[in-house]
C-alpha cells in the first residue's frame, strides 16, 4: 500500500514540476549538439538524444524526492549526467587502437562532473580520433557539477558518488572493449571488485555498467539536507543491485539483438537460463531488501518495480526462452509489481497506437505531409533509379576518421540526394545500405553500422514522412534484430500512404538470396508471376543504376531487376557524391538513350567488310562503362 501511495505521489510531482524541466533540458542539449563542429560527433550526440531520451525522463523521476526548492536544479543535473552517459557509451563503442585507455580518458568527463575541483584543462578526446565537439562534453560536466554544488547535502554524498561514477566508468569502458579485447579483462576486474559487495561477480558487472542510476539517486539525495554519509552509502548499495537487475533484464530481453551484433557479453557468462533466473531472483531480493531500509523506502521500491515492469512488459519478454525467467522475477516482487506492471503495459499500448498512421479525409490539411520541397518536373529523365552507395569506409580512412564517421557521412549524403532525386522527377529510388555480405565484416563495425541505421531510421523517418516520402525496406527481416525489424515496420506503416518519391532501402539484402527466397514461393510459369514473389513486386526495374567508389561490378545487387538497366560507374566515394555528380550520371544516361533512339530510327547498314565479330567489338567499345562487365 505504501508503495502505491509513493507511486501516486511521484506522479503528482513529476508531471507539473519535473517533466517540463526535463523537456526543456533535452531541448537545450539538442541545440548544443547541433552546434558540434564535427559531423560524426554531432550525428552521434543527436542520435543519442533522440533515441534514448526516455533514459533521462525515467532517471528524472528520482528528483520527485527532492524538496521543491531544489527540484529544478536536481533535474538539470540528472538530465545532463544521463545525456553525458549515453553519449560516452556511444563514443566508447567505436573502434579504437587502445579501447581501455581511450575509454578511461573519455569517461573522465563523467567523473569530473561530480568532482568539486577537476582538472580544468583536461583533454577528454586525447586518445580519440576526433576531438571537435564544440565544448559539448565540458558543458555537460559543468552543468552537473554546478548543480551539485548548490545542493545542501552534496558534501555528504560526494565520496560515495565519486566512487560510483568511477565504478560505472571503468565497467562501461571494459564492457564496450569486449568486442576488441574479449571478455577476460572484464571478468578478471569484476571478480576483484565484487568481493566487498556481497554480489556474485556477474551481478556486480551488470550493476556496475549501469551505475549511472546510483549516481542519479545520490544527486537526488543531495537535495535533502538530512542526508548523511551512511545513508549515501546505503543508497549506493541498493541502486547497485537495482542497476544489476536492469542490465540483466535488458540482456535477457534484447538477447537476439546482442547476439547478432556481438555484444552479448553478459549472457555469454551464463551456462543456461536457469542460472540467469537464479541470479535475477537473487538480485531482486537483495535490491528489495536494501530499498526497504532506505529513507523513503516505498519510493525506492517503486523505482525497483518500475525497472522490472519496463522490461517484463516488452513483447520480447513473452518469448519462449525468456518467459520462464520473467515469470520467476515477477513472482519474486509480487504484489508490489502488479500496479506498476499494469501502468507500463498501458503506456506501451498507447505508444503503439501513437505510432499508427492516421488516415485523414482527402480535404484535410493539418496532417497531410508537405511535399513542396520534393516536387517533380513534368518530364523527368529518369523515373526509376538505383544506387550502390560504395566508398564510406575508404572515405573515412582517407580523412583519418573512424569507419563509423564514414557511414554517418554517407547517410548525410543520402539525405541530400533523396531531395535532389525527387526534384529531378525520380519516382522510385533504391539504395544499398547493408548487404548479406556485410555480416562478414568485424563484429564491432557491424554493430556500429546497424546501430547507426537504427538511430537514423528513428530520427529521420518523421522528417521524410513530413516531405511525403514513402519508405520501403527490402531484404531478409529474420536475419536482423527484433527491435530493428519493428523500426522498419513502423517506418513503412507511417509513410505507407505518402505519394511523393518512394525510397527503397536494401537492408540485409542480397540479390541471390532474394531470387532463392522467391523461388521457394514460386508456383507459376511466367516472369510476372515470379516477380510477384520478389521482396518488392511493386518496384519498377531501374532505368539507371549508379555505382560510386570506382568499382565496376554489381556486388549481388538487384540482379533480377537490373537485367536491362543502364549502368554508370563513378569514381567519387559515396560521401563525395554531389548533386552535380547525380546530374552528370543522368546526363550520361540521356545521351545513351538519344544514341539508342537514333540508331533505331536510322540503323546503319553493315558493309561487306564488317563481320559480326567486328560489330560486336565496336558495340563493346561504344558502350562506355559496360565494357568492363564483358571482360
Amino acid at each position: 500500500m505504501r508503495a502505491l501511495v509513493a507511486l501516486a505521489l511521484a506522479n503528482a510531482r513529476y508531471w507539473p514540476t519535473v517533466a517540463p524541466v526535463v523537456h526543456a533540458q533535452l531541448h537545450r542539449w539538442e541545440q548544443h549538439a547541433q552546434a558540434i563542429p564535427d559531423r560524426g560527433l554531432r550525428s552521434l550526440a543527436l542520435g543519442k538524444l533522440d533515441h534514448e531520451r526516455f533514459n533521462a525522463e525515467v532517471a528524472a523521476t528520482l528528483a520527485t524526492l527532492a524538496p521543491r526548492a531544489y527540484r529544478k536544479t536536481t533535474v538539470e543535473a540528472i538530465v545532463a549526467l544521463e545525456v553525458m552517459y549515453d553519449y560516452l557509451d556511444g563514443l566508447t563503442e567505436q573502434p579504437s587502437e587502445d579501447p581501455l585507455t581511450n575509454g578511461r580518458q573519455l569517461f573522465q568527463a563523467f567523473s569530473d562532473a561530480i568532482t568539486v575541483d577537476p582538472h580544468s584543462d583536461r583533454n577528454y578526446y586525447r586518445y580519440h580520433t576526433v576531438a571537435q565537439d564544440g565544448g559539448y562534453l565540458g558543458a555537460l560536466a559543468n552543468t552537473v557539477r554546478t548543480g551539485l554544488l548548490t545542493l545542501p547535502a552534496s558534501n555528504a554524498t560526494a565520496q560515495t558518488a565519486q566512487a560510483a561514477a568511477a565504478r560505472c566508468a571503468e565497467a562501461q569502458t571494459r564492457a564496450n572493449a569486449v568486442t576488441m579485447l574479449g571478455n577476460t579483462q572484464l571478468e578478471v576486474w569484476a571478480k576483484r571488485q565484487a568481493k566487498t559487495t556481497g554480489l556474485h561477480w556477474r551481478e556486480f558487472t551488470a550493476g556496475a555498467v549501469a551505475s549511472v542510476l546510483s549516481v542519479h539517486a545520490l544527486i537526488a539525495a543531495s537535495a535533502n539536507p538530512r542526508t548523511t554519509t551512511d545513508q549515501a552509502a546505503a543508497i549506493d548499495r541498493a541502486y547497485l543491485s537495482i542497476s544489476a537487475l536492469s542490465t540483466m533484464l535488458d540482456s535477457l530481453i534484447d538477447r537476439e539483438q546482442d547476439a547478432s551484433t556481438g555484444t552479448s557479453w553478459l549472457l555469454e557468462r551464463y551456462s543456461g537460463h536457469d542460472i540467469l533466473a537464479l541470479d535475477l531472483v537473487h538480485a531482486a531480493a537483495v535490491a528489495a531488501s536494501h530499498a526497504r531500509r532506505l529513507p523513503h523506502g516505498p519510493h525506492h521500491l517503486m523505482t525497483l518495480t518500475g525497472v522490472v515492469a519496463y522490461y517484463t512488459s516488452a513483447a520480447a519478454a513473452r518469448d519462449e526462452s525468456a518467459e520462464p525467467v520473467v515469470l520467476a522475477i515477477q513472482q519474486q516482487l509480487q504484489p508490489l509489481l502488479t500496479p506498476t506492471l499494469a501502468v507500463m503495459r498501458t503506456w506501451r499500448l498507447a505508444k503503439q497506437l501513437r505510432r499508427r498512421p492516421t488516415h485523414s479525409a482527402p480535404n484535410a490539411t493539418t496532417s497531410r505531409p508537405d511535399i513542396s520541397a520534393y516536387r517533380r518536373p513534368q518530364t523527368p529523365a529518369v523515373r526509376y533509379l538505383a544506387i550502390i552507395t560504395d566508398g564510406n569506409r575508404r572515405w573515412a580512412r582517407a580523412h583519418g576518421l573512424p569507419i563509423s564517421d564514414g557511414h554517418q557521412a554517407g547517410a548525410d549524403t543520402l539525405n541530400a540526394r533523396i531531395h535532389d532525386a525527387a526534384e529531378l522527377g525520380v519516382e522510385q529510388l533504391t539504395v544499398y545500405s547493408f548487404s548479406t555480405e556485410n555480416w562478414r565484416r568485424p563484429p564491432h563495425e557491424v554493430h556500429t553500422l546497424l546501430s547507426m541505421l537504427a538511430h537514423r531510421i528513428a530520427s529521420e523517418t518523421p522528417q521524410l514522412h513530413h516531405h511525403g516520402v514513402r519508405m520501403r525496406f527490402i531484404g531478409r527481416r529474420h536475419g536482423i534484430t527484433t527491435e530493428l525489424a519493428q523500426q522498419l515496420a513502423w517506418a513503412e506503416q507511417l509513410t505507407a500512404h505518402n505519394d511523393g518519391i518512394t525510397l527503397f532501402i536494401a537492408l540485409n539484402y542480397g540479390a541471390r538470396a532474394e531470387i532463392l527466397d522467391a523461388a521457394r514461393r514460386f508456383h507459376g510459369t511466367t516472369e510476372q508471376e515470379f516477380r510477384a514473389c520478389l521482396y518488392a513486386p511493386d518496384m519498377h526495374d531501374p532505368q539507371l543504376l549508379i555505382r560510386t567508389g570506382g568499382e565496376r561490378r554489381l556486388s549481388n545487387y538487384l540482379l533480377w531487376q537490373s537485367a536491362n538497366s543502364e549502368l554508370v560507374f563513378r569514381d567519387e566515394l559515396w560521401p563525395d557524391f554531389t548533386r552535380t555528380a547525380l546530374n552528370d550520371s543522368i546526363a550520361e544516361y540521356r545521351a545513351r538513350q538519344r544514341r539508342l533512339l537514333a540508331e533505331r530510327q536510322h540503323p546503319r547498314r553493315l558493309t561487306h567488310l564488317e563481320s559480326p565479330v567486328i560489330l560486336v567489338r565496336r558495340t563493346i567499345r561504344d558502350s562506355g562503362d559496360r565494357r568492363t562487365l564483358l571482360q
